[in-house]
């Protein structure tokens, strides 16, 4: 889904800079006739831009205090008004600029000579004109820019957001989960586009990009049987608050799938009192002095991510994170991560009444019984993991200690393991088992990002046949687990939890 989203994100990204780049099919002045027919419509109005291409005319119209967008067609030699409505149009801003990139294509911004410009573009679709998208703009001092775009289609909403250079060069870019929106069909028509329901993303969101009404909204069409309580739109799942018919509160996450659409979870249901939301936790579950943030921990589960314990705030045990098969009292980016498995990765199947309160509660609980870590008694060494059980067998890699594999089964001085989805066979003697292996010091490498052209994303083998498991970088922070062959890194980006193969030449040694 996200190869997919990202694409179609950037192919839109390339038609703004095209069209933003010096189009100017259209002219700015409308035959007599057209300005007649628009002040007709608006007595009293001036028009402040205005465009004119092919068989259709564009104007803004404004008394001073109100603007109005006015689109008319021609038909059969004739001139007729098919949009007058102020309500599409910004009131607390002043549009900028008006372009008919084509007869059915028009685009109207604000600030456009600032470092701000939003940039709204409409279309005609079997023969009526719609409001299609948002881009806004920021242009920074040292050149760099952000982008968000949000467009509507086929009953979703979408988001994606751009970082790019002072060459206007895609440096990075993020496609969120769309959100189920079908009441917008209805808002849409330019007719009766109303400007100020239109979802409009907030760029600087905490927790949720989404608007409160259309995340309301979205809720009531994923579950319509339950009462939405509070919700957040975030990169990789929706989540809502909800009370369901027998009065009992839960919280429900959607993951979606091109092809399948949204994966609705439910939770077991929450203590009697959990509320949604405290302070600057706005997206945490509030159960007593615990705020517990839930999300993705694979493509079709959620669970647990983090747990703040309030209470214990003054003995510095305040937060911990987990994974599906991890928890940590540091940055998963780091060293430090304890791996096992654990009852709180799947938000349908949690005793809510049972949570850990500290981190050493929670390492309590891990199951290590089918888990080793790497652990060469000369840390600069690395293991191999073998194709087969014996030493002169093929080796898929090389690996660093502190690398977690699971246990799938065992021959002689032998064991099969599992890292990451990569079996294979390592020696018994240079594995250090179940919570022997919490004390093994890590020896990933540091790494950096290489801005470089050419291949950079996440492939499934350690080979440009393979296919993408990621067409670029989920995140630039990544655990180097090994080496494979002279050119590649089997690597783990905890953030995103994506593993698979990088290119050596995309990274440099970072600072340690």
């Amino acid at each position: 889904m996200k190869k997919t989203m990202r694409r179609l994100c950037f192919a839109l990204f390339l038609l703004l800079m095209t069209l933003a780049c010096g189009m100017a099919a259209a002219v700015e002045t409308l035959p007599p006739e057209v300005t007649v027919l628009f002040q007709s419509a608006l007595p009293g109005h001036t028009i402040s831009h205005s465009q004119l291409c092919g068989n259709t005319a564009a104007a803004v119209l404004t008394d001073g205090h109100t603007q109005t967008l006015c689109l008319a067609e021609q038909n059969n030699g004739a001139w007729e008004l098919v949009v007058c409505n102020p309500a599409a149009l910004r009131q607390d801003a002043a549009v900028t600029s008006l372009l008919l990139d084509t007869d059915d294509t028009l685009y109207w911004s604000y600030g456009s000579a600032g470092p701000v410009c939003d940039t709204y573009r409409a279309t005609r679709l079997e023969g009526q004109w719609r409001m299609v998208s948002l881009v806004s703009r920021e242009t920074h001092e040292n050149g760099n820019s952000t982008e968000s775009h949000t467009w509507y289609g086929e009953g979703r909403l979408n988001y994606a957001s751009f970082f790019c250079d002072e060459n206007d060069n895609v440096v990075d870019s993020r496609a969120y989960t769309p959100v189920p929106a079908r009441w917008l069909d209805g808002l849409m028509p330019l007719s009766v586009y109303d400007e100020a329901r239109f979802p409009k993303p907030n760029q600087y969101y905490t927790h949720s990009w989404l608007s409160d009404e259309a995340t309301a909204l979205a809720a009531a069409e994923l579950f319509p049987e339950d009462t939405y309580l509070g919700g957040c739109a975030k990169e990789k799942h929706l989540e809502f608050f909800l009370q369901n018919p027998d009065g009992e509160r839960i919280i429900a996450a959607c993951l979606f799938h091109e092809g399948d659409g949204w994966q609705p979870i439910r939770s077991t249901p929450l203590p009697k009192g959990t509320t949604y939301g405290y302070e600057n936790f706005s997206s945490s579950l509030v159960l007593g002095d615990l705020l517990v943030n839930i999300g993705p921990v694979d493509d079709n589960t959620c669970g647990i991510t983090y747990i703040y314990n309030m209470e214990d705030m003054a003995s510095g045990e305040t937060m911990f994170r987990l994974g599906k098969n991890w928890v940590t009292d540091s940055s998963p980016i780091g060293y430090e991560n304890c791996f096992g498995d654990h009852p709180w990765a799947d938000i349908s199947a949690i005793d809510w009444n049972s949570l850990p309160r500290t981190f050493g509660e929670a390492l309590s609980v891990l199951d290590t019984s089918n888990w080793a870590v790497v652990n060469n008694p000369n840390p600069e060494d690395r293991l191999h993991l073998r194709t087969e059980p014996k030493k002169t067998a093929t080796s898929l890699g090389k690996y660093y200690n502190g690398t977690p594999v699971r246990i799938v089964g065992s021959q002689g001085e032998w064991v099969a393991v599992d890292i990451f989805g990569v079996t294979g066979w390592m020696m018994k003697e240079y594995l250090a088992f179940g919570e022997a292996g919490h004390k093994v010091e890590a020896a990933f490498p540091s790494r950096v990002f290489v801005f470089a052209g050419g291949y950079h994303g996440v492939f499934t083998g350690p080979s440009t046949d393979y296919p993408f498991v990621s067409s670029e970088y989920p995140q630039q922070d990544l655990l180097v687990l090994g080496i494979v062959g002279e050119e590649w890194y089997h690597v783990w980006f905890p953030e995103d939890d994506v593993t698979g193969y990088v290119l050596q030449s995309n990274w440099k040694e970072g600072n340690g």
